[in-house]
């Protein structure tokens, strides 16, 4: 039976090696399959959000400070706002005077996070001013040749717009919408690859990748803006706040805004009857208001007029049922070419 016994122990003894061993594979097969850490990544607002994570991937992790269904103009960074961006490898930020610079760009705030503005890398358009009649906003096309004018007439009157708007501080002299022109993203895109690129050469390639590709698809999307801009006659665009200068001045079209560049600058009683005179004198058939804008003033003058009121989603920031569903900036502004081509169709 002595065999017998031996070959018995010679067996389990076999079992016991192999099971080792494998559970030794299994533990080595783990530590190697383990993820590695991703870049912690802090931005202000969901245009900048949205870049961050198409050029990011999978190789960062990306933070928004403005939340769903917050109108980012009246944005005030929390304390926990503030201690997350020193959290952040790369801290983004759009600029333009859209955010309060004096806040978030604090050497104690941002502790070793790298701060970049995307507004930066682009051609500026100066912010609007409300109180202009409806034929002077072709001024966008001489921008060039009027900033030095317009810089000087800012500095005039910031005592007076400052006592007279408080918000207005906060946006300076420049519109901050910059985003509504998606060839001005396609240009973050490269700001963003490069910031992500020197905070992490190892995966620079991975980052380069991803952004030809998304400026592959904004490119798609200018073209399809491009060619609705040539064959619609009708350019006026009456919108509840001036957020479309830059989507305007790309697509050949018109802005004229019932608020001025902020959403919450209430328009005088003139302004109104200016607005209705000017829908009534050309024959406007549409006016745009916002998910995040309150539609009064836009319902009060759809119903002196007989126009219909549209959604025109300006991309500043997202609803909490959209941001549920991931929707990305390309879906906004597919939609919005959707809304733009019922609401001017002739």
């Amino acid at each position: 039976m002595n065999w017998k016994k031996r070959l018995t122990y010679f067996v389990l003894g076999a079992t016991m090696v192999a099971t080792a061993v494998g559970i030794a594979g299994c533990g080595s097969d783990t530590k190697q399959a383990a993820p590695a850490e991703k870049m912690k990544v802090v931005t202000t607002v969901f245009p900048v959000y949205d870049v961050a994570k198409q050029v990011g991937g999978d190789k960062v992790d990306v933070s928004l400070l403005v939340p769903p269904g917050a109108e980012p103009h009246d944005w005030d960074p929390t304390a926990k706002d503030l201690k997350e961006i020193g959290t952040a490898k790369v801290f983004l930020y759009s600029g333009a005077g859209l955010e309060p610079t004096e806040k978030i760009l604090a050497k104690d705030v941002l502790q070793q996070a790298q701060p970049v503005e995307l507004a930066k890398s682009l051609t500026l358009l100066p912010a609007p001013d409300e109180d202009e009649d409806e034929h002077d906003h072709d001024h966008d096309k001489d921008h060039d040749h009027d900033k030095d004018h317009k810089e000087d007439k800012h500095d005039h009157d910031k005592a007076q717009k400052e006592d007279k708007h408080e918000h207005e501080h906060e946006h300076g002299e420049f519109d901050p919408h910059v985003w509504l022109d998606p060839m001005n993203v396609a240009k973050e895109v490269d700001a963003v690859v490069e910031a992500f690129s020197k905070a992490d050469p190892t995966n620079a390639k991975y980052y380069e990748a991803n952004g030809k590709a998304y400026k592959e698809k904004l490119q798609a999307l200018h073209a399809k803006y491009e060619e609705f801009g040539k064959t619609q006659h009708d350019k006026h665009l009456v919108v509840s706040h001036m957020a479309f200068g830059y989507l305007a001045k790309a697509y050949g079209f018109e802005q004229l805004g019932i608020m001025g560049v902020s959403p919450d600058a209430e328009p005088t009683p003139e302004r109104m009857a200016d607005i209705v005179a000017f829908i009534k004198e050309h024959n406007v058939k549409a006016i745009f208001s916002e998910e995040l804008v309150s539609p009064k003033l836009a319902n009060a003058i759809a119903a002196e007029t007989g126009v219909k009121v549209y959604v025109l989603n300006p991309a500043e920031g997202l609803t909490e049922e959209q941001t549920q569903k991931n929707v990305t900036y390309l879906d906004i502004m597919e939609e919005n070419l959707k809304t733009l081509k019922e609401a001017l169709a002739h």
